[in-house]
């Protein structure tokens, strides 16, 4: 994988940690994001690498921008991040099989 698509992972990471922001936007995001990312990523052909380092990037930010603002929710944040890892990779391990299966039988 290239250094720029790892970027642009990091990039989108960051656009999240914003939007984590918007408290009606946290829960969908959190729950609901890794495992979106995850899957558009295994369908798009991307390494697991990829939806691993939006996660960990939007989580990691998560987790220093509200521990700047409030000096707090840092072991929340920490949990969460793994949380969210874990799940993209759910995601796109569950896709990438799929999509191998169906490139095979093409």
């Amino acid at each position: 994988m290239r250094l720029n698509a790892l970027g642009g992972a990091a990039v989108l990471g960051l656009v999240i940690t914003v939007l984590f922001w918007f408290d009606p936007l946290f829960i969908p995001l959190a729950l609901l994001g890794p495992p979106v990312v995850g899957a558009v990523a295994a369908w798009s052909g991307l390494p697991w690498r990829w939806p691993a380092v939006v996660m960990a990037v939007a989580g990691l930010g998560a987790l220093v921008s509200d521990y700047v603002v409030n000096q707090e929710d840092v072991a929340f944040h920490l949990g969460l991040t793994i949380f969210m890892v874990v799940l993209a990779l759910v995601a796109w391990r569950l896709v990438a099989r799929r999509r191998r299966g169906r490139l095979a039988r093409a």
